[in-house]
Parts: C-alpha cells; structure tokens; sequence
C-alpha cells in the first residue's frame, strides 16, 4: 500500500490521468489529493465532478493516456458541421 500511496503521489504532481478499477467498477479520472490518514483519493471524473475513492476499495491504478480534453461538460453540446 506504501508503493501505492507514492506512486499516486507522482501522478498528482504530474496531473497524470489514471485508469482506476474498484469492485464496483473502472473508470478514468484525474487525481488530484491524496489524504493518506483517511486513506481516501480524491479525483474529478470526465465530467469534471470531486468524487472520493476509499483506498480500500482499489484493486489496481495504472496511467493512462486520453485523447481530447479531459473535461466532457459541453461535449453534447457541440456540433461537428464535417
């Protein structure tokens, strides 16, 4: 878990996306705190909301690479003419 905790610490720093995989499922979010006395992640999903991850809950964390931007707010919004 020590591993864990520094190897998140290095994707916050570096504002790296990361695909995380809980038991109720995967998603990719951007970290952005870890609270390690409280053994909590927080993190932003696609559309830009805080969400809390309980450590305990993680089965694995790996960095991804996305294409476009990070944030999918104004997504549906958007009208492609080509």
């Amino acid at each position: 878990m020590k591993e864990l905790c520094q190897q998140l610490s290095a994707w916050i720093a570096e504002k790296q996306p990361v695909r995380v995989k809980t038991n109720q499922g995967e998603a990719v979010v951007l970290p952005v705190k870890l609270y390690q006395e409280t053994r909590k992640l927080f993190v932003y999903n696609r559309q830009m909301r805080l969400m809390n991850i309980p450590l305990d809950r993680i089965i694995a964390v790996e960095p991804t690479r996305i294409i476009g931007s990070f944030d999918r707010r104004g997504e549906e919004a958007v009208v492609h003419t080509r």
